[in-house]
């Protein structure tokens, strides 16, 4: 990761230039004490006084949980020295598991990166369920994958096609926890966790809608548990009382994240367009 000093960073010393692009002052230390951040070349004391045109790397590599390559048709969206952003198609498991070893997007991430010399670890920012479609976020080091998901957390939203008809807009603030007896469903419950979704209808037929929403909190099955609840639930997702008639899999799809890159100083949006299942319910429905 490279860091080129601007006018802002002149005289201040570098371990206030580094917190001041979201590193924590643990990272940093570790960071130290490795001999991993330089400055022009030489390895530097984070209270250094750095200039303008100086030029900061740190070598964020670490330990990683090993993933078998598997090559893969990638759909890359986005990628710089710090993310790759893909887009996952519906049926696919993000990362390795116990009942899914391979064939995941992080198999594919990280035969993409061995073809490419790129070293880094499979580090997903955020995540789908298996027939989720949509974009997900991988960080090329640890840093960055904090940063995206504590000190700068990226914006989420998501298109939903749903049963009935929804107000125009609002805000479900329900929190949600782990049914009991099951490892997988989730339930809005008063000792859960606390979870927001806003939510905001594009569309409407006679039967369903169309539905943009953005999450405020990342719990496992949020919009989906919360759309329920409502008495709204997602089509296709026969896990929390939708049925198959319209679309073989929940009709979710993670259309847009928006995020800071911090080395690049800028605000970046991606965009992934609707796939064609999901069309094909909108054109038959409305």
């Amino acid at each position: 990761m490279k860091i080129i000093a601007s006018k802002e960073d002149e005289n201040l010393p570098l371990k206030e230039i580094l917190i001041n692009r979201g590193f924590s002052s643990t990272l940093i230390r570790k960071y130290k004490h490795s001999g991993r951040i330089l400055v022009n070349n030489e390895i530097s004391i984070v209270n250094r006084i750095i200039k303008k045109g100086d030029i900061i790397e740190l070598y964020l590599d670490d330990d990683n949980v090993s993933v078998k390559p598997e090559k893969m048709d990638l759909h890359i969206c986005y990628e710089d020295d710090d993310i790759l952003v893909v887009n996952k198609d519906a049926g696919v498991v993000v990362h390795p598991t116990a009942g899914h070893p391979d064939g995941t997007l992080a198999n594919g991430v990280a035969w993409y990166y061995e073809k490419n010399n790129i070293n880094a670890p499979i580090r997903p920012v955020n995540r789908l369920d298996r027939d989720t479609s949509g974009l997900i976020i991988f960080a090329k080091n640890p840093f960055m994958q904090n940063y995206l998901q504590i000190v700068c957390p990226m914006k989420k939203f998501y298109i939903a096609i749903v049963r009935g008809d929804l107000e125009d807009r609002g805000t479900i603030d329900l929190p949600i926890k782990r049914k009991p007896g099951s490892t997988i469903e989730r339930m809005v419950d008063d000792d859960g966790d606390k979870a927001v979704t806003d939510f905001y209808v594009l569309k409407r037929g006679e039967k369903l809608s169309l539905v943009k929403l953005e999450l405020k909190t990342g719990r496992t099955h949020q919009i989906r548990v919360h759309l329920s609840h409502i008495g709204h639930p997602i089509i296709g997702d026969t896990l929390y009382g939708s049925d198959t008639s319209y679309i073989k899999r929940q009709a979710l799809h993670a259309y847009r994240i928006t995020f800071r890159q911090p080395f690049i100083g800028k605000c970046i949006s991606i965009y992934s367009p609707i796939p064609d299942d999901m069309k094909m319910v909108l054109k038959d429905a409305f």
